[in-house]
């Protein structure tokens, strides 16, 4: 074989090697890229994650303050019960946008317990509230922890 055909079959060959490095080196850049943006999304949604346990924490306390004061009134007042239906609305929002079940499931035991010792029921007893309290405070409270 003459110069001229190998020259020709190593350019050809160069050229397929160029190609080939440059490829992998786009997939391998791809993937990279790939992998950082699951990263930054599950970061993300950690964060949403945290701040909304921690904002169901806050609410339910609101809310526990809110049946309270209803509890502690011998004849409703409109502002106690808008700021029951508020306090309620809020906490039903944020229960249900967190991802955590033994979260929601905890504090949804709370208000299960605490509904009917707030008004009056004789089937709720103050011990069962200040349990499921302790209990959804603790839950969430881990639950925040895990997504640290």
């Amino acid at each position: 074989m003459s110069a001229a055909v190998w020259a020709f079959i190593g350019v050809v060959a160069g050229g397929l090697l160029t190609v080939a490095a440059q490829a992998t080196a786009e997939s391998l850049k791809a993937r990279a890229a790939a992998r950082a943006r699951q990263e930054q999304r599950a970061r993300a949604w950690r964060e949403f994650e945290r701040e909304t346990l921690i904002e169901l924490q806050t609410a339910m306390a609101d809310y526990r303050a809110a049946l309270e004061r209803d509890r502690s009134q011998l004849l409703p007042l409109r502002g106690t019960e808008q700021q029951l239906s508020a306090a309620r609305s809020r906490y039903q929002m944020l229960v249900h946008r967190v991802s955590s079940s033994a979260a929601r499931e905890a504090a949804l035991a709370w208000e299960a317990a605490a509904l009917p010792w707030f008004q009056g029921d004789d089937s709720g007893t103050a011990a069962a509230e200040a349990e499921t309290w302790e209990t959804a405070m603790r839950v969430t409270g881990e639950a925040v922890r895990t997504t640290d």
